[in-house]
């Protein structure tokens, strides 16, 4: 050994990274997909152009797939190809959607052994590494008069029996929230207030955040949000005098509305078991406080997901989730995730500690303080 080399004898020198390409993805993708790798893998596999790939990874969900596997076995015959779908292929080298670091670490360790490279033990212990226990949640038998009026009290639905999901859908369009969302969508596209008149007589919805004045108790306005209206109920026409200079925020009055007319559940047409986007945290200051939202925000904010899976992830009742989704859908904060990227690479796996480390995080970014919500 060189009398310079500290490195101890019995450590092997670390095999090269498995090198990767995509060549159907998006910029937005392989920015997702090389911190994938250098965080969730450990950086045992790089992503490189395709020439130099040992491996091509597609996604079998976007664009022509068939035309995307016959054009690179003919590109590229001698390179393992990777297959990613939500959907299980008979092919070996296939990772379900989205990607975890143990089942794409069992594809790096197929891929090495058809390239006959040695073997790399620290993706073997991803690849074995057991998942993380679900962040426990402590949450209370009987929930609290307001907690309920916020999230209701619906049961689970099973995940498993799509036929039972009826149940965590409403239609908001059928109700006050419904009506005062048009109200306020109209008010951005025109640039001006909109006058909302019916049974409650007329609010003066702005544009933005601006004010609104509700004359009435809570309690009331909670009873309005469960009784149904139809379009001949309401009108909605521009306003011929300036919004309220004292009231209620707009996105509060849209916020506790929606909660209260969901009560746990999620509007229409909104997927269960589909990744589900949060474009930014709203403002918690100036909302109606929801149980666990801290927690919710801190798995959900960068990473889409299904409400199902964030749920289960937590150990939360649905309906805390639901109602935190339906909420932030009422803001135009969140909704399907659309864009391949959003659905490529899952949340990552979290310990109570790992978990107080976000919310932490999340807390001093919002200037909630250092004791906002605890993780369990």
């Amino acid at each position: 050994m060189d009398a310079f080399d500290d490195t101890p004898a019995d450590r092997a020198p670390m095999p090269d990274p498995v090198k990767i390409a995509a060549p159907w993805m998006d910029e937005r993708s392989h920015d997702m997909l090389r911190e994938f790798f250098r965080v969730g893998l450990k950086s045992r596999c790089v992503l490189v152009e395709a020439p130099r790939a040992q491996a091509i990874l597609i996604d079998l969900d976007r664009g022509d797939a068939t035309r995307r596997l016959h054009d690179a076995r003919l590109r590229w015959p001698n390179v393992p190809i990777i297959e990613l779908s939500v959907n299980h292929t008979n092919e070996a080298l296939f990772v379900r959607k989205p990607l975890r670091a143990r089942g794409m670490a069992r594809a790096l360790l197929s891929v090495r052994r058809r390239l006959r490279l040695s073997d790399d033990p620290v993706a073997e212990s991803v690849c074995t590494a057991p998942p993380a226990a679900p962040v426990a949640a402590s949450v209370a038998a009987l929930e609290d008069k307001s907690t309920s009026q916020l999230v209701g009290l619906a049961q689970d639905v099973p995940p498993d029996d799509p036929g039972a999901w009826a149940r965590a859908w409403y239609a908001p369009d059928d109700f006050l929230q419904g009506h005062l969302q048009r109200a306020a969508a109209q008010a951005d596209a025109d640039g001006r207030a909109v006058a909302l008149s019916g049974v409650w007589g007329t609010w003066i919805v702005p544009p933005g955040n601006g004010v609104v004045r509700v004359d009435m108790a809570d309690r009331a306005l909670r009873s309005l949000c469960v009784v149904g209206l139809s379009d001949s109920e309401v009108r909605l026409r521009p306003a011929d005098v300036d919004a309220a200079a004292d009231g209620t925020r707009r996105d509060a009055l849209l916020w506790k509305v929606a909660l209260w007319t969901a009560r746990g559940r999620v509007p229409h047409g909104t997927p269960l078991d589909q990744p589900v986007y949060l474009k930014h945290w709203p403002d918690l200051n100036a909302l109606a406080p929801l149980p666990h939202a801290l927690r919710i925000a801190a798995l959900w904010l960068d990473h889409p997901q299904p409400l199902l899976e964030l749920a289960g992830h937590l150990g939360l009742p649905q309906r805390n989730v639901f109602a935190v989704y339906t909420a932030c859908a009422a803001l135009g904060l969140a909704g399907p995730a659309r864009r391949a990227a959003d659905v490529l690479v899952g949340a990552p796996e979290l310990t109570p500690s790992g978990m107080q480390a976000l919310i932490a995080r999340l807390s001093g970014r919002l200037g909630l303080g250092p004791t906002a919500e605890s993780a369990i």
